[in-house]
């Protein structure tokens, strides 16, 4: 309905609906101050000030899609992956990201450069605090990302560090404390629609197993636990009669 609605856990009860977004709402992120961020199908960021009943809007210019997921890093500084297949890195002072990366899942994007081989990016999650950024998709890969927030330019924007093999849409990402590990939610289809189906892929809760060596090495360990799996999954198991 384009809400977002605001609930007290402290006090167990709803305080207050914010409206602003003229379409559906994708995905919130909230860190320790109170000014939650939101994404949504009319292609906006909303940074919402909620002791100053505002909020911000970030826009990403013409060529921008709308964001299907968003995460904080730091208190200023959030990332959101797009439907076209771009990352981007913004600072809440500047109304324009820091740094689009298009076609963050797709291998040397500069030489195909087709926006029609690029995966959307569905998920990510940032170890808070931290410059460790990691994205998902159905490229068969989690990858991670170097966040840069320095005080100029040229020491801001994102860098590649690794990609961890993972088959499926990856449709949630949790990073564990001190990055030792992520926890993903990984799918056949994708979490907002049914718009792409990866064959042989199961609906499965991965932990993935997160080292120092990660960013030198194009792997890690994976421990796979399936919670579920479709009925027209690729796998057939017939019935002993």
């Amino acid at each position: 309905d384009r809400c977002i609605r605001h609930y007290s856990l402290e006090e167990m009860a709803y305080i207050e609906t914010l409206y602003g977004h003229q379409a559906a709402v994708t995905s919130i992120s909230c860190n320790t101050k109170q000014r939650p961020i939101s994404t949504g199908r009319d292609r906006t960021v909303r940074a919402w000030k909620i002791e100053e009943e505002s909020h911000l809007i970030f826009r990403g210019g013409s060529r921008a899609t709308s964001a299907d997921c968003l995460t904080q890093i730091k208190e200023d500084w959030f990332a959101t992956g797009h439907e076209d297949g771009s990352v981007a890195l913004w600072f809440t002072e500047k109304k324009k990201a820091v740094e689009t990366v298009w076609g963050a899942h797709v291998d040397n994007y500069e030489v195909d450069n087709s926006a029609s081989i690029c995966p959307m990016i569905v998920s990510c999650d940032a170890l808070r605090g931290s410059d460790l950024l990691a994205t998902g998709s159905n490229d068969g890969f989690l990858r991670l990302w170097k966040v840069r927030t320095g005080k100029t330019i040229d020491e801001r924007g994102l860098s590649k560090l690794a990609k961890i093999p993972i088959h499926g849409f990856v449709n949630g990402i949790a990073i564990g404390p001190k990055a030792r590990f992520a926890a993903l939610a990984v799918g056949q289809e994708h979490r907002l629609g049914r718009w792409e189906r990866v064959a042989r892929a199961k609906n499965r809760f991965a932990i993935v197993k997160l080292s120092e060596s990660d960013s030198h090495n194009q792997g890690a360990s994976t421990d796979e636990v399936t919670m579920e799996e479709n009925d027209d999954s690729d796998d057939d198991d017939d019935d002993d009669d």
